[in-house]
């Protein structure tokens, strides 16, 4: 975690440098800022906290230092920021939620596109009468030689028990 908040750290040193606000933040501001920041969104992908930095550089979210009147100086409160981000926190997730949304229906369309090529009805039954071993016309399992079964549940096997197919097997092979 600490490489992304001395990443968080340096984007904020670069907000408070682009909004002529560097020199009233004190380090200990924007340490604690950085360290909240990646405590409470820790869900947000690097790209989305940069895009959250550039969205407050324009303004989107409020202004992030205040004038003030009586001392002639400009002042950062840290809570003003940590509301624009709750704020943009919010716009984030619901354009998650509207991507996911728009995913969904795209995967809805295809399977439906895919589903609707597939064959319907008798076609269908066939087709499925086919991949299990049933005869269409009577719904029946086709005809198994009793001798077959009896040797696929009671194979013969060696004096060391090995079953003898295995071994046929092998010997085809070598």
């Amino acid at each position: 975690m600490k490489p992304l908040i001395g990443w968080v750290k340096g984007r904020l040193i670069e907000l408070f440098t682009y909004l002529g606000a560097f020199d009233i933040a004190s380090e200990y501001q924007i340490q604690m800022l950085a360290t909240r920041i990646c405590a409470k969104y820790y869900y947000w992908t690097p790209t989305e906290l940069d895009f959250a930095f550039l969205s407050f550089a324009n303004g989107e979210y409020g202004k992030l230092h205040h004038y003030n009147h009586d001392r002639d100086t400009s002042v950062i409160n840290p809570q003003d920021i940590m509301e624009a981000l709750g704020k943009f926190d919010k716009d984030l997730l619901e354009e998650r939620g509207r991507v996911e949304e728009e995913k969904k229906r795209q995967e809805e369309a295809k399977q439906a596109a895919k589903d609707a090529n597939k064959p319907h009805g008798l076609e269908a039954w066939k087709l499925y009468c086919e991949s299990h071993g049933l005869d269409p016309a009577t719904h029946r399992i086709q005809s198994v030689k009793l001798h077959d079964v009896n040797e696929e549940l009671y194979p013969e096997r060696d004096e060391n028990g090995i079953i003898k197919r295995t071994i046929d097997k092998i010997k085809r092979k070598l």
